[in-house]
């Protein structure tokens, strides 16, 4: 079995999608200290030509630590800024009628949990959009008591998986010893993509290859809701 695991993102690049299309089993990686550089709650549009970093607020105390399953935003203001922000930089683009109804569907799932607002603008594209059949978990439903470093508790949830490969992205490489993984007859494959960094939004918006299938994504919501 082929599995990755990975802190939830919000709207992540597309390699982050393409490597979920590569695997059987992909685990939020949800139990573990939250740090301002990460990606749970951030993204990056190329807003007016210029890198533009979203970040959703979050409630949490600098002087200890916050699991990222426990992360809540401060309030519901950041869910205007998101969408108006959206509305601005592709509001002419060819997909914007048929995306932005996903989007504020995504954004607006009933939780309190911030790192499942993440988590689902992975599962919700990587299903309806990018055809991905991996199963989706979460690391804190089976494995939130394991005490270990980063690479060591990976390491420990591929076993109990049964894992024959573990994917993960080539700028990890160097980062961890893979030879851990090798002795338990579990191989490493370092995920090279060549997609640019920005949130997958922009290529969902501009490009003419998803428009149908968004189409009939957003009917298919409109649908349900009447």
């Amino acid at each position: 079995m082929k599995i990755a695991i990975i802190q939830p993102n919000f709207f992540p690049f597309k390699a982050y999608y393409d490597l979920a299309k590569r695997v059987d089993r992909f685990i939020f990686l949800d139990d573990t200290p939250y740090n301002t550089k990460s990606w749970v709650n951030k993204t990056l549009f190329r807003l007016s030509s210029k890198d533009y970093y979203f970040r959703v607020p979050m409630e949490y105390d600098n002087n200890s630590t916050t699991i990222t399953k426990d992360l809540e935003t401060k309030n519901d203001k950041w869910k205007n800024k998101f969408l108006k922000i959206i509305k601005i930089q592709y509001g002419n683009t060819p997909n914007f009628k048929f995306l932005y109804p996903i989007l504020n569907e995504i954004i607006n799932i009933p939780t309190d949990v911030f790192a499942h607002i993440s988590a689902y603008s992975v599962f919700r594209l990587s299903h309806s959009i990018f055809e991905s059949k991996a199963n989706f978990t979460f690391s804190s439903l089976n494995y939130q008591n394991i005490k270990m470093p980063h690479y060591d508790k990976i390491l420990y949830i591929c076993k109990k998986e049964n894992a024959s490969t573990f994917y993960t992205f080539s700028k990890s490489r160097g980062s961890f010893d893979e030879r851990k993984f090798f002795e338990n007859n579990i191989g490493v494959s370092f995920f090279t993509s060549y997609s640019n960094h920005y949130s997958v939004l922009d290529e969902l918006m501009t490009s003419d290859s998803y428009k149908e299938i968004l189409k009939k994504e957003c009917n298919l919501l409109q649908d349900e809701t009447k």
